[in-house]
C-alpha cells in the first residue's frame, strides 16, 4: 500500500484567531487583576475590613470585661452594706456622728 502525500494545510482563520485569543485573554485578565487589586474594593479594601473586625473585636472584648466589673460592682452595692457605706460617705459626703471631717482647700 502506498501512501499518498497529503497537502500541508495553511493555518486558517479559526486557527488565527485561536493564536491570537490566549494571548489576548491573557492580558486583558492581568489588567484586570491589577486594576481590581489597586482599586478602593480589592485588596486595599480588604485590608481595611480586616483591621477594622480587630478593632471591633478588641472593643467588644474591653466591653465585656467592663460589663463584668460593673455587674460585680452592682452585686456588692445590693449584697454588702459596709460598700454601700463607703459609696455614700466617698460621693455623697456623708458623716458619721461624732466623726470630724478635714477639708483641704488649694490656694489660688
Amino acid at each position: 500500500m502506498v501512501r499518498q502525500n497529503q497537502k500541508l494545510k495553511k493555518p486558517g482563520r479559526w486557527s488565527m484567531r485561536r493564536a491570537l485569543g490566549y494571548p489576548l485573554w491573557l492580558g486583558i485578565g492581568i489588567v484586570l487583576c491589577v486594576v481590581w487589586t489597586l482599586q478602593g474594593t480589592g485588596v486595599p479594601r480588604y485590608w481595611m475590613m480586616t483591621q477594622e473586625l480587630d478593632r471591633t473585636q478588641e472593643e467588644i472584648v474591653s466591653m465585656e470585661h467592663e460589663n463584668a466589673d460593673l455587674r460585680e460592682e452592682i452585686h456588692r452595692l445590693e449584697s454588702d452594706p459596709l460598700t454601700l457605706e463607703a459609696l455614700a460617705r466617698e460621693r455623697l459626703g456623708y458623716v458619721k456622728e461624732g466623726e470630724m471631717v478635714y477639708q483641704f482647700v488649694e490656694s489660688p
